[in-house]
């Protein structure tokens, strides 16, 4: 803060604010409304500014400051409130008709918004770095990448441009066309002709190319005198394409990992014997998205009289049809493995509790309205157990935290087939 600690400027800034303290005792602005946070209102600001001033120390404001960022109250709701108190102070140097005073009060306080700014974006530069290490981490631990590969670049990607802001050196940027980065290329070529729908793909490019633009964004400013502000903002949003931009990736790889992973002969779903390995991948996934995910787990109510009655060959047509049900009702990135006889499990990426037991019930309705065509027409119903998995409850995953929550999801199931099957828990 080069001008307010001169001489002058600090002389400056202390006639004015004594001014404003007796102008604002004899009549309180209508500004002085309740925050969240008393520690953000202009006028605690108001006060570690006035001891800043006197002691000469510049780092009370800054410790101020960094509490603010670090206790996640919105660099908005803080500018604006420094904002209030600007507006006060240059009023009051214009109240003396003093063009000058307002203009040097101006400059200072542009130069404490740019230094209190720099604060934010320092903390939050160190934050994403962090996060942004831990996701690779996750991905980085996967048996299997295949398109996940794309993220685990694009995550490498973000970890160049911290490094480039942080330093506030232009030349380390990464790639800055979004046609040319390791994704936006696959996206153009092999990712075309994977994905197939044309709108699908279009949204994914327009996401991709939302990201880019505001890193553009970011370059163009990067060496302003007064730029941590607008860099905070368009890193903020960045971050949240980012983790969008993975989600999509990972729902892209669980259509590749049904495409080209072993399937049960009888119904095209997936074998159990995958079942641990892509889930300890989901997990991981999670992880590295913050998006949570949802299991189904589903068996066909008393199969075995089927079986016993009509025999095993009708039985096998009474799971080829509730197969189809469930292909026609799920979608393509919704992972259904055969877990059992008549027993099903299906992970449901990018889906919360409330949304699991939702699709959960759809299926089930879906599978009572459609009995199969037999002569009499055969009737189907199925229990379903429901669970969510959410990043946010563990930190490593092994094959015992698998195992785990399908032994949470067949206790739900259980639940079910004992309060009368045909429902879900």
């Amino acid at each position: 803060m080069t001008l307010w600690n001169t001489t002058d400027g600090r002389e400056l800034l202390i006639r004015l604010l004594d001014e404003l303290d007796t102008r604002l005792k004899a009549d309180p602005p209508d500004e002085m409304f309740a925050v969240d946070n008393v520690s953000v209102a202009w006028p605690n600001i108001l006060n570690c500014l006035r001891k800043t001033i006197a002691s000469g120390d510049e780092m009370r404001c800054h410790a101020m400051v960094q509490q603010l960022a670090t206790s996640d109250t919105p660099l908005m709701l803080f500018a604006h409130q420094f904002g209030v108190l600007r507006n006060f102070v240059i009023k009051q140097a214009l109240s003396h008709t003093s063009i000058d005073d307002a203009r040097q009060a101006m400059a200072m306080f542009e130069e404490m918004e740019e230094s209190f700014a720099a604060i934010y974006l320092r903390v939050f530069l160190d934050r994403l770095g962090k996060r942004n290490h831990l996701r690779l981490t996750h991905i980085r631990s996967l048996s299997d990448k295949n398109l996940l590969s794309y993220f685990e670049s694009h995550l490498e990607w973000m970890t160049r441009l911290v490094d480039a802001v942080r330093t506030r050196h232009a030349g380390s940027m990464p790639e800055l066309d979004p046609t040319r980065c390791q994704f936006g290329a696959w996206l153009n070529g092999d990712g075309e002709r994977l994905i197939r729908d044309p709108n699908h793909v279009s949204d994914i490019r327009e996401l991709h190319d939302a990201m880019h633009h505001l890193v553009v964004e970011v370059s163009s400013i990067l060496d302003h005198p007064r730029a941590s502000g607008p860099i905070y903002a368009l890193l903020k949003k960045a971050e949240t394409h980012s983790l969008e931009l993975g989600n999509e990736i990972s729902l892209l790889n669980n259509v590749v990992i049904m495409s080209v992973y072993n399937k049960d002969p009888l119904t095209g779903f997936l074998t159990r014997r995958f079942l641990d390995r892509v889930l300890v991948n989901q997990m991981e996934v999670a992880k590295a998205t913050e998006v949570s995910f949802s299991i189904i787990l589903f068996d066909l109510d008393h199969f075995k009289n089927v079986n016993d009655t009509y025999g095993h060959q009708i039985g096998d047509c009474v799971l080829e049809h509730v197969a189809g049900i469930v292909r026609d009702t799920l979608r393509q990135s919704d992972l259904v493995f055969r877990y059992g006889g008549e027993e099903f499990l299906l992970v449901a990426p990018s889906t919360t509790l409330a949304q699991a037991h939702l699709l959960a019930d759809k299926l089930r309705r879906s599978i009572a309205a459609k009995p199969l065509a037999h002569d009499p027409p055969l009737s189907v119903t199925a229990s379903f157990g429901v669970v969510a998995v959410s990043p946010h409850t563990y930190d490593n995953v092994d094959t015992r935290m698998v195992h785990e929550v399908i032994a949470n999801c067949d206790a739900n199931l259980y639940a079910a087939k004992r309060l009368g099957r045909n429902r879900v828990v």
